[in-house]
């Protein structure tokens, strides 16, 4: 059963973005993948975190619940 996302402050700005995928291992880790890697090169696949500054950068949407 996945676990839901606890935010952290060493992610930086990948935490809220639109552009993000979270890729879990099976021993838990987590890696944030930039979507915006697969259309533009400029953006690395897994950035260095924490990403302070982007301009990619989309927030979330609200979720509705």
């Amino acid at each position: 059963m996945p676990r839901p996302p606890v935010p952290s402050p060493l992610v930086g700005l990948c935490e809220s973005c639109a552009n993000v995928r979270v890729v879990e291992n099976r021993r838990g880790s987590r890696f944030y993948l930039c979507e915006l890697s697969e259309v533009d090169p400029a953006f690395p696949r897994y950035p260095r975190l924490p990403v302070l500054q982007c301009r990619g950068y989309r927030p979330q949407e609200p979720r509705e619940g």
